[in-house]
């Protein structure tokens, strides 16, 4: 938690000028944003947050009417941001979906906000290219890394709205892990929107004897199983097939379901695939949609592409740095706005690229 000089003079009032009190605060506000309730009921975990909240703003939110919300939020918003900060700084350094941790294994994290330096150093020249994502856009700028060289992941400011959620939380009509999810909703799917992006473009700077682009069928096994071997001969290792759930799927229906066991005939029917194609692991990618819309982020030539990777520890080709820091700015409390709403957010800064330095393979499926 941040230190005591960090907060106003208010929002110490408001903790009886105790700062174990604040840090007890925080500890409940990390723990509801976690649905963890052990010292009280969730009710009562709710209303006590609701009600230090109200006493920094000065007024009960819940029974105000909408212009003494703006007045409170306009004097103490600040004070409520430095309080908040913390929370949604954690659940971004361990807020990720489950159903995406085994995709994480291809990430290499750094935040800067836990001492962590922003340099990563490629020992080899197997394929020596960062891809840099700038900004919400993803647009890619490709450049060189020389072996034996560190280099650095250049970040960007992305945000959060706060205070219409705030508003939700405030009036009952969410709790505060809610007010939390929804405020993280937005970095997390900004962020796998570029991880993803960065990942199912990391195929440009392969050698063209390590993609084999074919059609996918029962007559096509042979030589999509001699690829994948040579890929694995190339690199060393065991290898591991990724790509879109559709890919994969479209890859296992080269084996007559009659051929099946019953063991694969029950795990095709729970999961719709399965979790090895003839000998070889299969991870199938969970579908995320880009932030605030309903369209896939992988577009479909991604969905065309199964990756042949090595099974290492070490190959993580995609690299996240996290400066950390959060921040609070807002528009609209001046009165400009002529929608008369207010548009509050928490700003963070990260950075995405992609350095390949290990072989690896491809299956492209020919339509």
């Amino acid at each position: 938690m941040k230190d005591i000089t960090c907060f106003s003079a208010n929002v110490l009032a408001q903790f009886d000028n105790k700062y174990d009190n604040m840090l007890e605060f925080n500890s409940l506000m990390m723990d509801a944003s976690n649905s963890v309730y052990e010292k009280y009921s969730k009710e009562d975990t709710q209303t006590i947050l609701r009600k230090q909240f109200d006493k920094i703003l000065g007024l009960n939110f819940k029974e105000a009417n909408s212009m003494k919300r703006r007045q409170a939020w306009r004097d103490h918003n600040k004070e409520i941001a430095t309080l908040i900060e913390d929370v949604i700084a954690d659940k971004m350094n361990s807020g990720w979906n489950t159903a995406n941790a085994r995709f994480m294994e291809y990430v290499d994290e750094r935040n800067i906000a836990e001492g962590d330096a922003n340099e990563f150093f490629v020992e080899d020249n197997s394929l020596l290219t960062v891809s840099k994502f700038a900004g919400n856009h993803h647009d890619i700028v490709r450049a060189s890394v020389k072996p034996g060289k560190a280099f650095s992941i250049d970040t960007s400011f992305y945000g959060v709205k706060v205070y219409t959620d705030f508003v939700l939380f405030q009036t009952g009509k969410v709790d505060f892990a809610a007010l939390v999810d929804k405020m993280y909703k937005s970095i997390e799917e900004n962020r796998y929107a570029a991880l993803y992006t960065a990942f199912m473009g990391m195929d440009a700077s392969l050698p063209t004897d390590m993609i084999l682009q074919t059609a996918v069928s029962e007559s096509t096994k042979d030589s999509i199983i001699a690829q994948i071997e040579a890929v694995a001969a190339a690199t060393g290792k065991d290898v591991i097939l990724v790509g879109t759930r559709p890919a994969i799927q479209k890859l296992q229906g080269t084996v007559n379901y009659n051929m099946f066991s019953d063991s694969m005939k029950d795990e095709r029917n729970q999961n719709g695939i399965l979790g090895n194609w003839e000998g070889y692991e299969c991870l199938p990618l969970a579908r995320v949609n880009k932030a605030g819309t309903r369209e896939n982020v992988f577009s479909a030539e991604d969905q065309k592409k199964i990756f042949i990777l090595p099974v290492d520890p070490e190959f993580k080709p995609i690299k996240r740095v996290n400066e950390g820091d959060v921040m609070y700015y807002e528009t609209g409390m001046d009165g400009l706005k002529k929608d008369m709403t207010v548009d509050a957010e928490v700003v963070y800064q990260e950075g995405i690229g992609v350095v390949i330095n290990e072989l690896f393979g491809e299956i492209k499926i020919a339509t």
